[in-house]
C-alpha cells in the first residue's frame, strides 16, 4: 500500500511539473504571439508613415514651385487612407506648424528656405534670434568655423575636451539642427522651445507654466525655438529656371561669350562686356538695374586743328548702360551670376523672399520688421511666373532700386529643401508611427537626406477614430 502511494504521489507530482512546464511554454507562446503582433503593427505603422513621406516626394517632384500645392492640403495629406489588414485601417496625416492659428493643425510641408541658415548666418542676424545671448553666439560662431580662436564668449576644442565625457567638435558646419545640442550652451529649451512633440500647434503642458514639462510661459503662445525659424540645409545650384548653367559675368572672355545666347538685350550684353574690359566686377546681378558707367577713352584730335601738338589727342568720356529695367530684370537674375565654380557648386543659405515669415526676413541684411511685413502682405497674390525670381520686388514697388541692391545677395525665390512630418496610425486601435524627414530636390530627382524617428513624442495630432470608423 505505502508503494502504491508512493507511486500515486509521484504521478501527481509530475502531472503538476508538467502542467507548469505546460502553462510556462503556454505563456510564453502567448507572449511570443503578442509581441510578434506588437512587432507586426509597429511595423505596419512605421510603413504607413513611409508612405505618407513617399506621398511628399511625389508632390514635390512636379509641384515645388506651386506652394498651393504642398503648404496646407488636407485633401493630399490629412488622414488618407493606406490600406485595410486584419481589422485594422490605416490612415497618415502629414502636419506641420500653422503661423495662422497654433491651435490648428496645417496639413502641409515646411519650406527649410524660408528659415535663417545658421551655417552662413552673421553674427548679427544670430543675435536677433529668440533665446539667442550673446554666449551663444559666439559659441556657435566658434563651433562653426575652422580655426581654433577662440572667441570672448565662446569655445573651442579646449573647452570641449574638459568635459565629464568630452568630444571632439566638428568645426565646420552644422549637418542637422539637432547638432546644436552639441554646442556650449544650447539646449533642447532653445532648440526646440515650448513644443515638446514637435507638432507646431500648443499643448495644455506646453502653457502651464512650471506644472509640467516643458518650462514654458504660460502666455497662450508656442514658442518654437530655434527651430521655428533656423535651418542648416537651405541651398540651390548656380542654375536658371530650366537647369542650366548661368553665366558668370565675372568670367574670362570665353566664359562672357555664353551671353549671346542668354536671352539678354543686346545692350544689356554690350554693357557687361565692356565694364568687364574696363577691368571692373560685378557684385552680384542686381548691380545691373537701371546701371550706368562712365568710359573713358582717346579722343582723336579734331581735323585741322590741334594736329602734330604735344598729345595730339583728348580723353573722350561715355556714359553707357545697361538697358536692365524693372521689365526685364527677372530674365538678368534667372540666367546671370557672379560667382565662379558653374552649375554644380552651392549656394547655401539664401532666404526664399516668396516663403519665409516676416520674423525671418528681418534678419535679412537691409530689411527691418516694417519692410518684411510690407513684403509678406505685397506677396499675397503672386502667380507663379510673377514668383519665379525676386525681381517682383520692384516691378511692384515693394522697395526702391538701390534697397533691392543691397538685399537681393541674400535672398533666392527657389526652394529645394523641404522638412515633412509624417504619422502613420491604425483604427480602432490607434497604434501610430512618427516619421521626420528632410526632402532634397536641388540635384534633380527628389532626395530623402534625413529622417528620424519621433514616435517617442507621442502621437502629435488629434483623430477622430469614431468619425473615421464610420467613413
Amino acid at each position: 500500500m505505502r508503494r502504491r502511494g508512493t507511486i500515486l504521489l509521484a504521478v501527481l507530482v509530475i502531472t503538476a511539473l508538467a502542467s507548469m512546464v505546460a502553462a510556462s511554454i503556454l505563456f510564453q507562446l502567448r507572449a511570443d504571439i503578442g509581441a510578434a503582433r506588437a512587432g507586426h503593427s509597429r511595423q505596419q505603422a512605421y510603413a504607413v508613415a513611409l508612405a505618407g513621406v513617399q506621398r511628399a516626394v511625389s508632390i514635390l517632384r512636379t509641384g515645388y514651385n506651386d506652394m498651393e500645392l504642398w503648404y496646407d492640403n488636407p485633401g493630399l495629406f490629412g488622414e488618407q487612407l493606406v490600406l485595410t489588414d486584419g481589422g485594422e485601417t490605416w490612415y497618415f496625416t502629414i502636419y506641420a506648424h500653422n503661423p495662422d492659428d497654433p491651435t490648428a493643425v496645417r496639413y502641409g510641408l515646411t519650406d527649410e528656405a524660408g528659415k535663417i541658415n545658421l551655417n552662413t548666418a552673421s553674427e548679427q542676424a544670430l543675435a536677433a534670434l529668440p533665446n539667442m545671448t550673446s554666449d551663444l553666439v559666439d559659441s556657435l560662431l566658434d563651433y562653426r568655423d575652422g580655426d581654433s580662436d577662440e572667441r570672448s564668449e565662446g569655445a573651442e576644442q579646449e573647452y570641449y575636451s574638459r568635459l565629464p565625457v568630452p568630444y571632439l567638435i566638428k568645426n565646420g558646419l552644422l549637418a542637422t539642427m539637432e547638432e546644436l545640442l552639441l554646442v556650449k550652451g544650447f539646449s533642447g529649451s532653445i532648440v526646440y522651445g515650448e513644443d515638446h512633440n514637435l507638432n507646431g500647434t500648443i499643448e495644455t503642458n506646453e502653457d502651464d507654466g512650471d506644472d509640467s514639462f516643458p518650462p514654458d510661459n504660460r502666455d497662450g503662445e508656442l514658442d518654437g525655438g530655434l527651430m521655428r525659424l533656423a535651418t542648416v540645409v537651405s541651398y540651390e545650384f548656380h542654375v536658371d529656371g530650366a537647369g542650366k548653367a548661368r553665366v558668370n559675368i565675372n568670367g574670362e572672355d570665353q566664359e562672357l561669350e555664353q551671353l549671346d545666347g542668354a536671352g539678354l538685350p543686346r545692350e544689356t550684353v554690350d554693357f557687361i562686356r565692356q565694364y568687364r574690359q574696363a577691368g571692373q566686377t560685378f557684385k552680384h546681378p542686381s548691380e545691373l538695374l537701371n546701371m550706368e558707367y562712365q568710359t573713358t577713352g582717346q579722343q582723336s584730335a579734331p581735323r585741322g586743328r590741334g594736329r602734330g601738338r604735344r598729345g595730339g589727342g583728348g580723353q573722350q568720356q561715355t556714359v553707357i548702360r545697361s538697358g536692365v529695367n524693372a521689365g526685364n530684370l527677372s530674365v538678368v537674375l534667372d540666367k546671370l551670376t557672379t560667382q565662379a565654380g558653374g552649375a554644380n557648386t552651392p549656394i547655401v543659405g539664401l532666404i526664399n523672399v516668396n516663403t519665409a515669415p516676416a520674423k525671418v526676413l528681418s534678419l535679412v541684411p537691409g530689411i527691418d520688421q516694417y519692410l518684411a511685413e510690407e513684403i509678406v502682405e505685397a506677396r499675397g497674390d503672386l502667380e507663379a511666373q510673377e514668383g519665379a525670381t525676386i525681381a517682383w520686388l520692384v516691378s511692384r514697388n515693394v522697395v526702391a532700386e538701390e534697397k533691392f541692391k543691397e538685399i537681393a545677395p541674400h535672398l533666392t525665390a527657389r526652394s529645394y529643401q523641404f522638412r515633412v512630418r509624417c504619422v502613420g496610425f491604425a483604427v480602432p486601435s490607434g497604434r501610430f508611427y512618427v516619421l521626420e524627414a528632410i526632402i532634397d530636390l536641388a540635384a534633380g530627382e527628389p532626395r530623402i537626406v534625413y529622417m528620424r524617428d519621433l514616435t517617442r513624442l507621442g502621437m502629435p495630432v488629434a483623430v477622430d477614430l469614431e468619425q473615421l470608423q464610420g467613413l
